[in-house]
Protein backbone atom coordinates (compact mmCIF):
# COMPACT_ATOMS: atom_id res chain seq x y z
CA UNK A 1 0.00 0.00 0.00
CA UNK A 2 1.62 3.49 -0.85
CA UNK A 3 1.64 6.05 1.21
CA UNK A 4 0.06 9.35 0.72
CA UNK A 5 0.68 12.61 2.13
CA UNK A 6 -1.82 15.15 2.24
CA UNK A 7 -1.78 19.09 4.26
CA UNK A 8 -3.98 18.93 7.00
CA UNK A 9 -5.53 22.57 5.33
CA UNK A 10 -6.28 20.50 2.23
CA UNK A 11 -8.06 18.01 4.34
CA UNK A 12 -10.39 20.96 6.41
CA UNK A 13 -11.12 22.83 3.05
CA UNK A 14 -12.34 19.43 1.20
CA UNK A 15 -14.39 18.82 4.66
CA UNK A 16 -15.55 22.28 4.89
CA UNK A 17 -16.76 22.51 1.24
CA UNK A 18 -17.68 18.80 0.74
CA UNK A 19 -21.34 16.96 0.65
CA UNK A 20 -22.03 15.02 3.20
CA UNK A 21 -20.50 11.86 2.20
CA UNK A 22 -17.25 13.09 1.98
CA UNK A 23 -17.42 14.20 4.91
CA UNK A 24 -18.32 10.86 6.35
CA UNK A 25 -15.30 9.26 4.43
CA UNK A 26 -12.75 11.99 5.65
CA UNK A 27 -13.80 11.74 8.98
CA UNK A 28 -13.33 7.75 8.34
CA UNK A 29 -10.45 7.83 7.25
CA UNK A 30 -8.52 10.52 9.68
CA UNK A 31 -10.81 10.58 12.75
CA UNK A 32 -12.98 13.05 13.43
CA UNK A 33 -10.55 14.99 15.87
CA UNK A 34 -8.89 16.64 12.78
CA UNK A 35 -12.04 18.12 11.69
CA UNK A 36 -13.60 18.58 14.83
CA UNK A 37 -12.17 21.82 16.47
CA UNK A 38 -10.78 23.29 13.10
CA UNK A 39 -13.54 23.66 10.65
CA UNK A 40 -15.94 26.07 10.83
CA UNK A 41 -19.62 25.59 11.37
CA UNK A 42 -21.70 28.35 10.19
CA UNK A 43 -24.63 27.05 12.09
CA UNK A 44 -22.81 28.07 15.09
CA UNK A 45 -22.59 31.70 14.75
CA UNK A 46 -24.95 34.31 14.79
CA UNK A 47 -24.87 36.67 11.85
CA UNK A 48 -25.54 40.38 11.80
CA UNK A 49 -26.87 42.13 8.78
CA UNK A 50 -25.36 45.70 8.33
CA UNK A 51 -27.34 46.94 5.42
CA UNK A 52 -24.32 46.30 2.97
CA UNK A 53 -25.27 47.39 -1.00
CA UNK A 54 -23.63 43.27 -1.16
CA UNK A 55 -26.13 42.34 0.97
CA UNK A 56 -23.38 40.05 2.70
CA UNK A 57 -23.86 39.30 6.65
CA UNK A 58 -20.90 39.15 9.04
CA UNK A 59 -20.48 37.48 12.09
CA UNK A 60 -20.83 38.86 15.70
CA UNK A 61 -17.77 37.83 16.70
CA UNK A 62 -14.57 36.89 15.64
CA UNK A 63 -13.17 33.22 15.35
CA UNK A 64 -11.66 31.85 17.93
CA UNK A 65 -7.75 32.11 17.89
CA UNK A 66 -5.43 33.53 15.39
CA UNK A 67 -4.43 31.62 12.33
CA UNK A 68 -1.82 32.01 9.65
CA UNK A 69 -3.33 32.26 6.31
CA UNK A 70 -3.26 28.95 5.40
CA UNK A 71 -5.01 27.87 8.70
CA UNK A 72 -7.33 30.75 7.96
CA UNK A 73 -8.15 29.12 4.29
CA UNK A 74 -8.54 25.87 5.06
CA UNK A 75 -10.83 25.93 8.36
CA UNK A 76 -12.92 28.73 6.87
CA UNK A 77 -13.38 28.19 3.46
CA UNK A 78 -15.90 30.20 1.73
CA UNK A 79 -16.76 31.88 5.04
CA UNK A 80 -13.28 33.81 5.36
CA UNK A 81 -14.23 37.41 3.45
CA UNK A 82 -13.00 38.48 0.31
CA UNK A 83 -10.90 41.46 -0.23
CA UNK A 84 -13.89 42.74 -1.57
CA UNK A 85 -15.88 42.00 1.15
CA UNK A 86 -13.53 43.27 3.59
CA UNK A 87 -12.91 46.92 1.41
CA UNK A 88 -16.91 47.18 1.52
CA UNK A 89 -17.43 47.02 5.00
CA UNK A 90 -14.45 49.81 5.87
CA UNK A 91 -16.35 51.72 3.12
CA UNK A 92 -19.84 51.84 3.75
CA UNK A 93 -19.98 51.52 7.25
CA UNK A 94 -19.39 54.13 10.03
CA UNK A 95 -15.59 52.73 11.30
CA UNK A 96 -14.39 54.38 14.80
CA UNK A 97 -11.79 53.70 17.04
CA UNK A 98 -13.13 53.04 20.52
CA UNK A 99 -11.08 53.27 23.21
CA UNK A 100 -12.48 52.34 26.14
CA UNK A 101 -13.02 48.43 24.35
CA UNK A 102 -9.81 48.49 22.36
CA UNK A 103 -10.88 48.11 18.46
CA UNK A 104 -13.32 49.28 15.86
CA UNK A 105 -17.44 49.80 16.43
CA UNK A 106 -18.27 49.19 13.23
CA UNK A 107 -21.67 50.27 11.77
CA UNK A 108 -23.75 49.49 9.01
CA UNK A 109 -25.93 51.75 6.74
CA UNK A 110 -29.35 50.38 8.60
CA UNK A 111 -27.58 51.50 11.91
CA UNK A 112 -26.45 47.46 12.97
CA UNK A 113 -23.45 46.78 14.13
CA UNK A 114 -20.61 44.41 15.25
CA UNK A 115 -17.42 44.96 16.97
CA UNK A 116 -13.44 44.49 16.13
CA UNK A 117 -11.37 43.80 18.80
CA UNK A 118 -7.75 44.75 18.09
CA UNK A 119 -6.47 41.26 19.20
CA UNK A 120 -3.07 41.51 18.18
CA UNK A 121 -1.12 39.47 16.25
CA UNK A 122 1.16 36.36 16.70
CA UNK A 123 4.35 36.75 14.82
CA UNK A 124 6.78 34.46 13.16
CA UNK A 125 8.59 33.46 16.64
CA UNK A 126 4.92 32.76 17.98
CA UNK A 127 4.59 36.00 20.26
CA UNK A 128 1.29 37.44 20.46
CA UNK A 129 2.23 41.34 19.76
CA UNK A 130 0.00 44.58 19.94
CA UNK A 131 -2.81 43.11 21.33
CA UNK A 132 -5.38 46.16 22.62
CA UNK A 133 -3.38 47.94 20.08
CA UNK A 134 -3.79 46.63 16.82
CA UNK A 135 -6.35 44.69 14.38
CA UNK A 136 -5.19 42.00 11.61
CA UNK A 137 -7.56 40.32 9.78
CA UNK A 138 -7.07 37.93 7.18
CA UNK A 139 -9.21 38.02 3.95
CA UNK A 140 -9.26 35.16 1.17
CA UNK A 141 -6.83 36.99 -1.12
CA UNK A 142 -3.91 35.62 -1.79
CA UNK A 143 -0.78 38.46 -2.90
CA UNK A 144 -1.16 38.28 -6.81
CA UNK A 145 1.69 39.86 -8.67
CA UNK A 146 3.70 39.12 -12.41
CA UNK A 147 5.32 36.55 -12.54
CA UNK A 148 8.50 37.89 -11.42
CA UNK A 149 7.38 38.20 -7.47
CA UNK A 150 6.46 34.44 -7.79
CA UNK A 151 8.22 34.14 -4.79
CA UNK A 152 5.86 36.46 -2.56
CA UNK A 153 2.73 34.90 -4.02
CA UNK A 154 3.81 31.98 -1.75
CA UNK A 155 4.72 34.39 1.05
CA UNK A 156 1.92 36.83 1.82
CA UNK A 157 -1.60 37.35 1.41
CA UNK A 158 -4.34 40.59 1.67
CA UNK A 159 -5.90 41.36 5.58
CA UNK A 160 -7.49 44.06 7.01
CA UNK A 161 -5.43 45.89 9.33
CA UNK A 162 -5.96 49.17 11.90
CA UNK A 163 -4.87 50.95 14.76
CA UNK A 164 -6.31 53.52 16.73
CA UNK A 165 -5.42 56.44 14.00
CA UNK A 166 -5.86 54.66 10.72
CA UNK A 167 -7.67 51.95 8.98
CA UNK A 168 -6.75 50.10 6.07
CA UNK A 169 -8.62 47.79 4.50
CA UNK A 170 -6.17 46.01 2.40
CA UNK A 171 -2.46 45.43 2.88
CA UNK A 172 0.08 42.88 2.39
CA UNK A 173 1.03 40.66 5.54
CA UNK A 174 3.50 37.40 5.49
CA UNK A 175 1.28 34.10 5.82
CA UNK A 176 2.96 32.67 8.68
CA UNK A 177 1.65 35.64 10.93
CA UNK A 178 -1.09 34.31 12.82
CA UNK A 179 -4.37 36.78 12.46
CA UNK A 180 -8.02 37.04 13.48
CA UNK A 181 -10.75 35.78 11.32
CA UNK A 182 -14.39 37.58 11.13
CA UNK A 183 -16.24 35.29 9.20
CA UNK A 184 -18.69 35.91 6.57
CA UNK A 185 -21.25 35.12 3.79
CA UNK A 186 -24.06 35.94 1.21
CA UNK A 187 -27.36 36.57 1.94
CA UNK A 188 -28.78 33.48 0.60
Amino acid sequence: MKKIEIEEAKLRKAFQEGGSELKEGLVELFGEELFKSKVFDPESVEWVDLGLPSGRLWAKENAEGLYTYDEAVGAFGKYLPKGAAMAELIEECQVEWNSKKKGLDVTGPNGNSIFLPAAGYRDLGGNLCNVGEEGDYWTSMPYAHSKSFAPLSQAIARNLYFHSGNVHPLINSRRANGFSVRPSRELN
